[in-house]
């Protein structure tokens, strides 16, 4: 398949998706069937090759899933039950707030990476993927579709959007009445707004039966440029913030940051939320890699 391409960004290459895809395959591969509005995980006997629990032979199972010590210790015929493997909707949430367009834009191209990568590969494994860019509102939308060929829709929806240099707050709580039910969601973004969006997380959460969260971060957001009596301007707000631009004032900008950070893992941590903190300096096939695989233990 040829894999499109976007104006402003660059997209991993064809073998670079098709590497990704096989890596994660048995990560993205559902083996758990949730209760639609529900975290309780309930698990469902079906085609699959985890092992799920027992059961008595009955006429019509495939004598290749006896369990022969079972049947040797209980003297009458066990079969194995295996958890069910079936495919399942994701939505891929990527913010296109200010913050995100600062730095020549790179957390937002590492962002749109990750979204293209991830796309494929659900795409791959047989799932339907919907994606939403977000600012203050909905400002894209990609419906759900299945199929290779619905990559180049999603591709096309990332390459109309842009991070408006300025006046765009972040606001991931206006994707959730457009997430229902019975899916996954994965959000890309900084956190770079009020309680690190741990509110919108709490609501979203309501609404689906898994949740990943990518926290973007590069190195110049706590590094200033300049030196002496300067203003700071928020770039989503507009506020003005007078500080001395200093070895000190780096310091103790860093130190914020990191606390942000830990404010908002711990959040994740208690509402079982997978979270990854991505310093865009990584690569993201190794960053999605150790994500999802932290996130199975989730």
């Amino acid at each position: 398949m040829a894999t499109p391409t976007l104006s402003g960004s660059v997209l991993p290459s064809e073998p670079e998706l098709q590497s990704f895809a096989r890596a994660v395959a048995h990560l993205l591969t559902e083996r758990q069937t949730r209760a639609v509005g529900s975290r309780i995980v309930r698990r469902t006997a079906g085609i699959g090759i985890q092992h799920l629990d027992h059961r008595d032979y009955v006429a019509g199972d495939e004598v290749r899933h006896i369990d022969w010590r079972q049947t040797a210790r209980r003297r009458r015929p066990i079969v194995r039950r295996f958890e069910s493997e079936s495919v399942s909707d994701w939505t891929l949430l990527l913010d296109a707030s200010s913050s995100m367009s600062v730095h020549g834009a790179a957390k937002w191209h590492a962002a749109v990476l990750a979204a293209a990568a991830m796309s494929y590969a659900l795409l791959e494994m047989g799932h339907r993927v919907g994606l939403l860019a977000f600012g203050s509102r909905v400002i894209a939308e990609c419906p759900l579709g299945r199929g290779q060929h619905h990559y180049a829709t999603v591709v096309h929806a990332l390459d109309a959007v842009r991070p408006a240099r300025t006046g765009e707050r972040s606001d991931l709580g206006a994707c959730a009445r457009r997430v229902h039910g019975a899916n996954s969601v994965f959000a890309i973004s900084d956190f770079f707004a009020e309680d690190e969006m741990c509110r919108d997380l709490r609501a979203m959460l309501e609404r689906c039966t898994s949740l990943h969260a990518l926290k973007v971060t590069h190195f110049a957001d706590t590094t200033l440029q300049v030196s002496g009596d300067v203003d700071l301007v928020d770039v989503e707000t507009g506020a003005r913030l007078p500080v001395r631009a200093d070895e000190r004032a780096t310091t103790s900008a860093a130190r914020e940051r990191a606390a942000m950070t830990h404010r908002l893992r711990s959040f994740c941590t208690r509402s079982g939320i997978a979270f990854t903190d991505w310093d865009i300096a990584h690569t993201w096939q190794q960053t999605l890699v150790r994500h999802l695989v932290q996130a199975r233990s989730v």
